[in-house]
């Protein structure tokens, strides 16, 4: 009986030997390399981009506005260029999501599995407990860093092609207040030019440039409240919901591996028993 307990340790220590060698030469590599990956950067190079046209839509807006001649739009373009700090973080997120994606498969895979066989490995002939847990911990967190990134991404691709049509409308529109003031400023310019020549024209050119004025501004009010909407789906597709997809998978494992039932300490009834008889020292007696 001995000898059949021993070798099942030993065919169980070669196969962790094998997995581990197999996870660092292996899988450690594919994991780790940027063609396994080419789906999940593809995509977040594509919001990359989204991000810098954001980008040079806030500024160009923020600077078009800030070129117009009037007070009333001073405060529009300084809120519209406090906008480019937000989606600074996004960029910063991205390039992070990048950095882990690869880099986590190759802590995974390289070290966490390899670890974990290590340390069941040594279980099998010691019985210590925390090794057999620390095991198990070690490759579920290994799994679940490896896994984080690619499903954040995934979800993050369904809730912005909801929103795409919405941000790429916000970009054009952006593009568009930039060719108004353009045109606004070059007529403004004919009109100062006719009144210094013809003075019975500068009511009629004021009042042009006022309510020309007025609904750029109007336009940059809607474009401060798209961008605010555009950046607020980014920030949440790119820095929340990856750290919520982390704590979402480990609650789930929480819930699987964290379950215990106190058998021991449950009674044994017999169903025609309503309760459990007392039995007292007089009956003792008795």
């Amino acid at each position: 009986m001995e000898k059949k307990i021993d070798s099942k340790k030993i065919i169980i220590t070669i196969v962790l030997l094998a997995i581990a060698l197999l996870s660092i030469f292996v899988i450690s590599k594919v994991a780790s390399s940027a063609e396994f990956h080419a789906k999940t950067i593809k995509s977040l190079d594509d919001k990359k981009i989204t991000v810098m046209e954001l980008t040079a839509a806030t500024a160009g807006t923020a600077t078009a506005i800030a070129a117009i001649p009037s007070d009333a739009t001073t405060p529009l373009a300084n809120q519209i260029m406090q906008l480019s700090s937000y989606l600074l973080i996004i960029v910063g997120a991205i390039f992070l999501e990048k950095i882990l994606l690869t880099l986590t498969g190759y802590i995974t895979f390289t070290f966490l599995i390899p670890i974990s066989c290590l340390l069941f490995g040594i279980y099998l002939y010691f019985s210590k407990d925390i090794l057999k847990n620390l095991a198990i911990k070690l490759a579920i967190f290994g799994i679940v860093i490896f896994l984080t990134v690619p499903i954040s991404v995934q979800i993050s691709d369904l809730i912005e092609a909801t929103h795409e049509t919405t941000i790429n409308q916000t970009i054009e529109d952006a593009k568009d207040l930039g060719n108004q003031v353009e045109e606004n400023t070059e007529v403004e310019d004919k009109q100062e030019g006719v009144w210094n020549t013809i003075t019975s024209t500068v009511t009629g050119a004021v009042s042009s440039i006022g309510n020309g004025v007025s609904k750029i501004i109007e336009k940059g009010k809607t474009a401060l409240s798209n961008f605010i909407d555009a950046i607020a789906t980014l920030l949440i597709t790119t820095c929340v919901i990856p750290i919520a997809v982390l704590i979402f998978i480990m609650w789930i494992i929480k819930i699987i591996f964290g379950i215990n039932i106190p058998i021991k300490d449950v009674k044994k009834i017999k169903p025609n028993d309503k309760e459990p008889k007392v039995i007292s020292k007089v009956d003792e007696n008795n």
